[in-house]
């Protein structure tokens, strides 16, 4: 009986009753539909918006659509926008990154091969189709000595088709996307990329503003964590994504475009050596001396206020108020007694629950930055290290090196043996790759059996070198388990600082080339990175 009533009343309640209620965000794109937002379509697909209770309609750009405005506008609560959220941020509006997608940024200027454009410098007094947010090609053209006033600058159609039929000489353009459509209809270009003179700013920021961190803190980090949670599955299953823009999104782009996308993507991204969404503050402030060199920031411009903190401090400062206004507030010797005794006895409490809370922030802590399996520092906790690394490099004007080390056709161990002794032998290497280095130097597992290596002070390549082959020689000596001896070895990729890279993801990307490099050439040697290894995306 007691069931069917159940039934009963649910068959009468309102539909919906049962179900929490979503909360309805926009998120303002700063394009039309392509794998450009792949995360964004798999944390809808998958339902991770829908788990962080929350309906999410994504917006796409249309020509002359500035993200940044829409989102100060209240039009939308999240939104896609530049390098350029800075200057934004300088210029009193309340913008907020929470995330970084690409590591560089893939603004470039495109022109016809066959137009009056042979160089970047024909372009002063030219015609520039400009999309909004592109303010880093403008200090690229004015590093480049042309000022903007010498440019003709005109609203982008999202087409390149104004650049074909010479409306205009160039436009801007994201190496993701007018380019290979250019290339796959067969039409030769020019593209004049920031980088070409040391202009390298991230893109493509998930940002939102104060007003919306302060109203709802929690839904903004539910919306950042769902969103990278997208990203990190879009770019491990990019052939599901694919189908989803074609079904839903962008039916018109062929699968071929899309696929050359994610390739794109990834050279941008570095998905392998960086995680999704990382940013970094020493970066940023990078991205504005380099506005302030070309006058377009104050110097010593707050970088904080920009970037979202993804673990905020917990204001206490209610509890000192509590405690005065209870002592003020007493009215006879004896309530400010008792009230002493009630707060000695909560301050040890608390004493005690800090002590306890505190050496569980130290046990998390701990396990957030090393890999549960061999104890060595995680992805993260290097990239924190190499980045104080590199700072120290440029004060104290010496060298520091990064090696990839990724064990040789290690596969065939734990098929052979089991993952159990395939642990084994991993934990073995890793204690031997620790004894080959110094204190001071640091060994991260980033992956199954991939390894780096962080050498913070090195005497140039032959210093960097000389350890890639120690660390070689050890691994190469059998790890004995038990009734066993298992033979591996490795391949070994380095590069220098600042000779093969000024930042930490340029020197990251190649040194992994380099070790790729390694790898073709047969494996168990070590190589320092060179040009032909490859360039930087």
């Amino acid at each position: 009986m007691l069931v069917l009533s159940v039934l009963t009343l649910l068959a009468w309640m309102p539909p919906g009753w049962a179900r929490p209620r979503l909360d309805q965000v926009t998120l303002q794109l700063k394009w039309t539909h392509s794998f450009q937002f792949a995360g964004y379509y798999a944390a809808l697909e998958q339902g991770y918006f829908r788990d962080a209770g929350l309906d999410v309609q994504l917006k796409e750009a249309g020509p002359g659509v500035d993200p940044v405005q829409r989102v100060l506008a209240g039009q939308a609560q999240y939104g896609v926008g530049t390098s350029s959220l800075l200057l934004a941020r300088q210029a009193g509006q309340p913008v907020v990154v929470l995330a970084v997608v690409f590591q560089h940024s893939p603004l470039v200027i495109l022109t016809r091969q066959t137009g009056p454009t042979r160089t970047v410098h024909d372009l002063i007094d030219r015609t520039l189709m400009l999309e909004p947010l592109s303010d880093e090609l403008l200090a690229y053209l004015q590093r480049e000595g042309i000022p903007p006033a010498r440019i003709k600058r005109v609203p982008h159609s999202q087409s390149y088709q104004e650049l074909l039929a010479g409306k205009v000489d160039a436009i801007s353009a994201y190496t993701t996307h007018e380019p290979l459509l250019m290339e796959a209809a067969g039409i030769p270009y020019h593209a004049y990329t920031p980088r070409a003179a040391g202009i390298d700013f991230y893109g493509d920021n998930l940002f939102t503003t104060d007003d919306e961190l302060r109203a709802h803190p929690q839904r903004a980090a539910a919306f950042r964590e769902a969103s990278l949670k997208g990203w990190a599955y879009a770019m491990a299953h990019p052939e599901h994504v694919i189908a989803w823009i074609r079904q839903k999104y962008a039916p018109a782009l062929p699968e071929a475009f899309l696929q050359r996308q994610v390739m794109q993507m990834r050279a941008l991204m570095l998905p392998d050596l960086v995680e999704v969404g990382y940013m970094n503050e020493g970066r940023w402030r990078h991205i504005a001396d380099t506005y302030a060199d070309l006058g377009l920031l104050p110097r010593d411009v707050a970088i904080a206020p920009l970037l979202y903190d993804v673990q905020p401090r917990v204001d206490r400062s209610w509890l000192f108020g509590l405690v005065a206004v209870s002592l003020l507030g007493g009215a006879t010797v004896a309530y400010i007694t008792w009230m002493n005794r009630r707060l000695r006895r909560a301050l040890a409490r608390s004493r005690e629950a800090t002590a306890a809370l505190q050496d569980n922030e130290a046990r998390m802590r701990h396990m957030a930055q090393h890999d549960p399996l061999t104890g060595l520092p995680n992805r993260a906790l290097f990239s924190d290290r190499l980045q104080q690394a590199l700072r120290a490099a440029a004060r104290d004007g010496h060298s520091a090196a990064v090696m990839f080390v990724d064990l040789d056709q290690f596969k065939p161990i734990n098929d052979v043996h089991g993952h159990a002794v395939g642990d084994a032998v991993l934990q073995t290497l890793a204690g031997r790759l620790v004894s080959c280095v110094r204190a001071s130097d640091t060994v991260a597992r980033i992956g199954g059996d991939e390894f780096v290596v962080l050498l913070r002070n090195v005497d140039g390549p032959e210093g960097a070198l000389a350890v890639a082959e120690k660390i070689r020689g050890s691994v190469r000596e059998p790890v004995r388990l038990a009734d066993r001896a298992i033979q591996c070895t490795v391949s070994v990729g380095a590069a220098l600082y600042p000779q093969h890279g000024s930042d930490d993801v340029t020197l990251c990307h190649h040194a992994d080339l380099a070790m790729y490099a390694a790898k073709e050439a047969g494996r168990d040697r070590c190589r320092m990175y060179s040009a032909a290894d490859g360039v930087s995306p």
